[in-house]
């Protein structure tokens, strides 16, 4: 469950400002705002009056069928059932079928090639949680700086390697996993 305001900021950065002032607009105690729904759609929906937003009832509607048909995202729409159901098919987006597992090298394809840059990376990102959540353990708080490839370049000019590593590992992960904030999930 989230509220109306943070559904509406996981639509397309052209549609959610628009959406957004439309909530305030209409939602001036900021009640509907704090509302908690289970689906982008649901929540759209409940957001302010499509006919009488600027953009119309039939700019919505599209917008809404195309969250419903899941076409709105390069990848499907994981709601909460789905992302539960597709937890409980296999854990880390390893298939199931033992055969196939096996094409995932994890070791010799993955850590036996970088044993220094993964150790880098991951002294870089405990010191970056650190620095964001000094009062927690090493964690990835994935609501902080979602601008993974803006930040990855910038580091790609001052040459952290190690931080360059990480917002690409970051941007993967998003795009995995369907949290990715840049249009089309590239």
């Amino acid at each position: 469950m989230k509220t109306t305001l943070k559904h509406l900021e996981d639509l397309r950065e052209e549609h959610a400002i628009i959406a957004i002032a439309n909530l305030h607009a209409r939602d001036t105690d900021g009640e509907i705002a704090s509302m908690e729904f289970g689906t982008l759609n649901t929540a759209l929906f409940n957001a302010f009056d499509w006919e009488d937003s600027p953009q119309g009832d039939a700019f919505w509607d599209s917008i809404y069928n195309s969250i419903v048909e899941e076409t709105y995202f390069d990848i499907p729409q994981l709601t909460p059932e789905k992302c539960e159901a597709k937890a409980k098919e296999s854990m880390y987006g390893l298939p199931e079928d033992a055969a196939k597992r096996k094409q995932y090298e994890i070791y010799s394809g993955f850590f036996a090639y970088f044993p220094n840059a993964i150790a880098a990376v991951s002294k870089h990102s405990s010191k970056g949680s650190k620095q964001h959540n000094p009062d927690k353990p090493t964690m990835w708080d994935m609501d902080k700086s979602q601008d993974e490839l803006d930040a990855m370049l910038r580091h790609l000019l001052e040459k952290d390697w190690e931080a360059v590593a990480w917002r690409a590992m970051a941007n993967l992960e998003r795009k995995l996993t369907g949290k990715c904030q840049y249009t089309n999930n590239k």
